[in-house]
């Protein structure tokens, strides 16, 4: 049976292969699919200059002092399915879909503790209005002191993870991914099970891991920094020794 391309939650088969790279997506951002012999993936999107290598480790876009503890421009009643937001500074969101599938958290005041997922977005050019249009309603009203972080999906913008343990290991993926600084590029990022990963040292059977201190690579684990798998052979500096990952299962 071939495993090449994953079934989604629905028990279909995706129409997008694990070694296929589009320039359409074919699946909203963050879809979960897995293949017979156990292995997960989550459909993501790049939109960095930088291609994207398979066996090297991926990580999600850091979230942006313009999108963190901001408030509403206007209150949003309960069951509002839209809420209409001041950034913090001067952004440009020139798609609808750059927080597709993210989230909207409550991070303090009115309504605090609460998050909604995202559908799409307004649109801004070089500006600080931006509205964000919810997958569900609002359970708990917001007032325009409530304050909010936007966080697009882990899986979303993704770029090489950088050396040391910046932001959210996201998965590798298994085809080169090329630049997509003009057209954002769409593939499966493996999360689960075993993959070939890019050593940085002479790893340990069984060890845990964590990014590494080179850009794509993983190390053995200090304990305080994201797992990202298990080492299931002996690595070896800059080779791709197979480890069993467990980012997201």
């Amino acid at each position: 049976m071939s495993n090449s391309h994953p079934i989604l939650t629905a028990g279909v088969a995706s129409n997008q292969s694990v070694y296929e790279v589009t320039a359409s997506p074919r699946h909203r951002v963050g879809t979960r699919a897995q293949t017979s012999d156990g292995r997960t993936f989550y459909y993501a999107r790049t939109q960095d200059a930088a291609a994207l290598a398979p066996g090297k480790l991926i990580m999600s876009e850091v979230v942006v002092a313009n999108n963190a503890n901001i408030n509403p421009s206007a209150a949003a009643a309960v069951g509002a399915t839209s809420v209409a937001l001041t950034l913090g500074g001067s952004s440009t969101y020139d798609e609808t879909s750059d927080f597709e599938g993210g989230y909207l958290v409550v991070n303090d005041a009115t309504g605090e503790g609460r998050v909604y997922s995202i559908n799409y977005n307004s649109t801004v050019s070089a500006g600080t209005a931006l509205t964000v249009y919810l997958d569900d309603a609002i359970e708990t009203a917001l007032t325009t002191s409530s304050e909010v972080t936007l966080v697009k999906n882990p899986w979303a913008d993704v770029v090489i993870a950088a050396a040391g343990h910046v932001h959210f290991a996201a998965g590798v993926p298994l085809v080169t991914v090329g630049s997509a600084a003009s057209v954002p590029q769409f593939f499966w990022a493996q999360t689960w099970g075993v993959c070939g990963v890019w050593d940085d040292a002479a790893t340990a059977i069984g060890a845990v891991l964590q990014s590494g201190t080179t850009a794509g690579q993983v190390e053995v684990g200090d304990g305080a920094a994201q797992p990202v798998g298990v080492q299931l052979y002996t690595g070896v500096d800059g080779e791709y020794y197979p480890k069993f990952l467990t980012i997201a299962p």
